[in-house]
C-alpha cells in the first residue's frame, strides 16, 4: 500500500474569500426544492440530486465559480486545460445524501475531471474515498467550503453516512475542449 498517494486536489474556498453571505442556506433550500429528483429512496436512506439547470438559476455564484475560480484551479493542479461541460443538466448537480448508510458506492466518472464542491457534512462522516488497481487508497475528509477536484477516472465512492447524516456535495464535470465531450441538445444547450 502506498502511503503518500493523493490523488485529489483542494481549494477552501472560505478561507480564500470566494463564498458570499449565506451560501450554506441557500445550498440546503435547494437541496429541499420540489426539483429534486430521487435516484435512491430506500427506508433508511435516500439519494437525490437537484440537476445543473437548477443549480444554474439558483447559485448564480456558484455558477460563476464553476466557469472561473474552480475550473483554473482544476487545470492547474492537474497540469492541462479543462473545459465546462456543454450539457447543463450534468454540468453541475448537486448531490443529496441522507441518512444512516447514504452512500454513493465504487464508481468512475467518464469525464477527464470531477469537481466536488462540499456544502454540508455530517460530523466526522461523508469521507470521499478513492482507490485504484495499483492497491493504492486514499481518503479526503470534506467540510463544507471545500472544493476537490480529481481524474474522473479514479475509482471513488461517498462512504456510508451516520444515522440521520446529511451530505449536501456539488458535483461538477470537467473535459478536455470545448468540442470532445458529449453532445448537448435541446434545453441541455446552454451560453455563458
Amino acid at each position: 500500500m502506498e502511503p503518500d498517494w493523493q490523488p485529489f486536489h483542494t481549494l477552501d474556498l472560505t478561507a480564500q474569500g470566494l463564498l458570499p453571505d449565506g451560501w450554506a442556506a441557500q445550498v440546503a433550500a435547494l437541496a429541499d426544492a420540489p426539483e429534486r429528483i430521487a435516484i435512491i429512496d430506500t427506508p433508511g436512506w435516500s439519494f437525490a440530486i437537484v440537476e445543473g439547470d437548477m443549480v444554474r438559476a439558483r447559485l448564480d455564484w456558484f455558477w460563476t465559480l464553476y466557469h472561473g475560480v474552480l475550473r483554473d484551479f482544476a487545470s492547474t493542479s492537474l497540469g492541462q486545460p479543462v473545459f465546462a461541460s456543454n450539457r447543463l443538466s450534468s454540468a453541475t448537480t448537486l448531490n443529496v445524501l441522507r441518512g444512516g448508510g447514504a452512500t454513493n458506492d465504487w464508481h468512475r466518472d467518464a469525464n477527464i475531471v470531477t469537481g466536488v464542491f462540499y456544502a454540508a457534512i455530517p460530523e466526522g462522516a461523508g469521507t470521499l474515498s478513492f482507490r485504484d488497481g495499483e492497491d493504492r487508497s486514499a481518503r479526503l475528509t470534506p467540510r463544507p467550503g471545500l472544493f476537490t477536484c480529481f481524474p474522473g477516472a479514479i475509482e471513488h465512492r461517498v462512504d456510508p453516512l451516520p444515522e440521520g447524516g446529511e451530505r449536501l456535495a456539488i458535483a461538477m464535470v470537467y473535459h478536455p475542449s470545448p468540442t470532445d465531450q458529449p453532445p448537448a441538445f435541446g434545453r441541455d444547450v446552454y451560453t455563458l
